[in-house]
């Protein structure tokens, strides 16, 4: 029953997750006008092909290169500030309960999972948000590499440093996500450009 629990509040940090992500790209499409309703994004129960949502394309396509960028990475400055908002929370308030230690020790982790893999995997295998970046500033790509690859340090000690009780269970889960995500991104990518 323990770890049935824990899957299903694995599976609902992921969503929220995902689903912060998707509004930070949101947040910045709507403040460079080529969309209304930054909190509408989408999100599908089975988390693969979440988007932003719907663009106005005509918009879009005067934008100049350093909102091309800033939208490109609304993504991961989301998983940024949410990640460090987990951490904040984790060492200042004593978090007795197992399962919500665990929530936010996964919090933290997958939206640090959701940056390495962006910045790294992804400026390494051009796609999505990263390709987006590579194509209006392409000087940014070696950045996000070295970037991504210091953040993966980080991820990893972060790893390291989840609790005894649960960590077996946060290092599958992140494992598998990262898995997922990239290998999704790739397969979004790869049917957008067909489509």
């Amino acid at each position: 029953m323990r770890y049935l629990l824990f899957a299903v509040i694995g599976y609902a940090v992921l969503y929220l997750t995902v689903w912060l992500h998707e509004v930070g790209h949101s947040f910045w499409e709507c403040h460079f006008g080529v969309k209304q309703g930054w909190l509408k994004v989408n999100v599908k129960p089975y988390i693969f092909f979440s988007t932003p949502g719907e663009v106005d394309m005509e918009a879009w396509n005067r934008l100049n290169a350093k909102q091309y960028a800033l939208i490109a990475y609304g993504g991961v400055f989301a998983n940024a500030i949410w990640a460090f908002i987990a951490g904040v929370i984790l060492k200042a308030v004593l978090v007795d309960n197992l399962y919500w230690n665990m929530a936010l020790w996964l919090f933290i982790t997958l939206h640090t999972a959701e940056i390495f893999s962006y910045l790294f995997i992804g400026s390494l295998y051009l796609v999505s948000d990263m390709a987006i970046i590579a194509e209006h500033m392409p000087k940014l790509r070696i950045v996000n590499i070295c970037v991504g690859l210091l953040l993966t340090a980080v991820y990893l000690f972060l790893l390291k440093s989840v609790p005894g009780d649960f960590q077996v269970f946060v290092v599958i889960w992140n494992a598998v996500t990262v898995v997922s995500m990239c290998a999704g991104r790739i397969i979004f990518f790869i049917k957008s450009r067909r489509g």
